[in-house]
């Protein structure tokens, strides 16, 4: 092989592999994450599970920079799979009515104690463990996962907002403290095991 054919082949290999870092963002950009070694949150579903993030923050589609979503985690999860509490509080609102591949969008709110709250959102049908004032730890079951509201396929979709939980909500970026290392939260399209915590 030829020194040439050796540099075009090393070029075009380097060049694929920016497109593909481009395509595949870890957080966004300028903004400063919470320590994950000590992040109040843990991975929303059961230790000893793997589970695909599709699309993490500042990804694309409503993931992106300019939405209220670009904090939000997408975790690919069959239908039914059991969604557990990321962190301590109190729930705050449940909708279950929706049907998987319609409207309305499913979904429960904890609210934290600290004017901040979690969504856990796309539900399956009458797919919500908890209700209106009961209290839960990280660990305990939220719900089931769906595809309900504007869920192209199977996911949960997970953000935690500050001050108003309604839409639009002002989305804080978060990190998980029991699976590997997170300095700038979960990568799109990585696959990320939930370890014991206490």
């Amino acid at each position: 092989m030829t020194n040439l054919i050796k540099k075009i082949l090393a070029s075009s290999f380097l060049a694929l592999s920016l497109i593909v870092l481009a395509d595949n963002p870890i957080g966004c950009p300028g903004v400063e994450y919470p320590k994950w070694e000590n992040s109040e949150y843990v991975l929303p579903f059961a230790v000893g599970k793997t589970v695909k993030v599709q699309l993490g923050n500042c990804s694309s589609s409503y993931h992106s920079e300019q939405y209220p979503d670009k904090f939000a985690y997408d975790f690919v999860m069959d239908i039914g799979t059991e969604i557990l509490a990321s962190r301590a509080g109190k729930v705050i609102y449940v909708e279950e009515s929706g049907r998987d591949y319609r409207h309305p969008n499913n979904l429960v709110v904890v609210d934290h104690g600290d004017n901040t709250f979690a969504e856990y959102m796309h539900l399956t049908h009458n797919g919500a463990a908890v209700e209106v004032g009961d209290e839960v730890k990280a660990g305990d079951l939220i719900g089931l996962s769906g595809a309900t509201g504007l869920a192209g396929y199977p996911h949960l979709h997970f953000i935690v907002v500050k001050n108003d939980p309604s839409w639009p909500y002002e989305a804080i970026p978060i990190t998980f403290r029991n699976t590997e290392a997170n300095p700038r939260g979960l990568k799109s399209y990585t696959h990320y095991t939930a370890l014991p915590f206490e």
